[in-house]
């Protein structure tokens, strides 16, 4: 479901310092969420165990160094840091090293994320030049439903190898969405970006802009082109909400974009994306208020008044603005 993906950057920079090889392969790709259990105490506990896959070969290196359950314990204090103060209706009971003779994902020597808003669900728009007005125009009509698009060259910064700039983007990417134009297949590298995010078992959408998908991203149905980027945006947020491959992580990065709001002007504006998405789960929602009390910055009236429709449509208590007692009485029989 993706519960905990987005503390993965940030374990992964923490546990650096302990195995930098090792650390290479913490990405979405190679990390099982295995739930255990549910305690209804405290408005509701669900525990997991993360379990991270590694090839054979480095998992035998692990071994001969002794050192297996010494990187499985780090990691669970990586996470345990990297999650400090999130309240405690996600537990994880603890972190397991697991080996695999599979394809397993691998980020480069230069790998890193910066190129993405944080916390916001991951795009890549792989478009031809004569669509970078078209695809600039969707990146910021998404941003409106916590959809960070990575329109290559424009998102690029000029001390950086545009190739290696490309490729961090692609191995960090939560879908793809492809503006398939006609030449779209003649170009090499709008063709390896599609490729790389399905080798790596990624959603790739298509928008059909005078030429249908082909090959193995022609099996998904694709969306017909929009008469401006804002109702484009809606249609590809509506499909993002529908895919099984990305409605949970989806729905998680959005929850959390309220959870983490810097102001209630933030978190209004998702709350209402949030209220209108098709096919959401009552699990998010309830993500959302187990742990809307944690923001001091969110729970205001104005807020709550926004919210709360949104507990009710699911079934979900509403939450009580509390204000704290003025009444000086209080303090008297204070011990000294």
């Amino acid at each position: 479901m993706g519960y905990f993906s987005s503390y993965i950057p940030t374990v992964r920079t923490l546990f650096e310092d302990f195995d930098a090889e090792l650390s290479k392969y913490l990405v979405d790709a190679n990390i099982d969420e295995v739930w255990l259990s549910h305690d209804n105490w405290n408005g509701g506990i669900d525990t997991y165990n993360i379990v991270l896959t590694v090839p054979t070969d480095l998992f035998k290196s692990l071994r001969r160094k002794n050192v297996i359950e010494q990187a499985e314990a780090e990691l669970d204090k990586c996470y345990a840091d990297a999650m400090r103060g999130e309240g405690e209706s996600l537990q994880i009971a603890s972190v397991v090293i697991r080996p695999t003779t599979a394809d397993v994902s691998q980020l480069g020597n230069n790998y890193n994320d910066r190129m993405w808003k944080p916390g916001y669900f991951r795009l890549f728009i792989s478009h031809l030049s004569e669509c970078k007005e078209s695809a600039s125009n969707l990146k910021e009509c998404l941003q409106n439903f916590g959809i960070d698009g990575f329109v290559a060259h424009e998102d690029i910064t000029p001390s950086k190898e545009w190739e290696q700039e490309i490729e961090a983007a692609l191995f960090s990417l939560d879908a793809l969405c492809a503006i398939v134009v006609p030449g779209f297949e003649k170009s090499n590298w709008c063709d390896q970006e599609v490729g790389i995010a399905l080798g790596r078992k990624k959603m790739v959408f298509s928008i059909k802009k005078g030429k249908d998908p082909y090959g193995f991203f022609g099996k998904y149905q694709a969306l017909p082109s929009q008469r401006n980027a804002n109702d484009m945006a809606q249609e590809l947020t509506k499909a993002i909400c529908v895919n099984e491959f990305t409605r949970g992580e989806y729905f998680t990065k959005l929850v959390n974009l309220v959870l983490n709001a810097s102001s209630d002007t933030i978190a209004l504006k998702f709350i209402q994306v949030l209220f209108e998405a098709e096919h959401l789960d009552k699990q998010y929602v309830s993500l959302l208020h187990d742990n809307f009390a944690n923001n001091q910055t969110i729970m205001k009236e104005n807020v709550l008044e926004a919210v709360n429709p949104l507990f009710q449509k699911y079934g979900v208590s509403a939450l009580q603005l509390v204000i704290p007692s003025n009444n000086q009485d209080d303090n008297i029989d204070l011990p000294f």
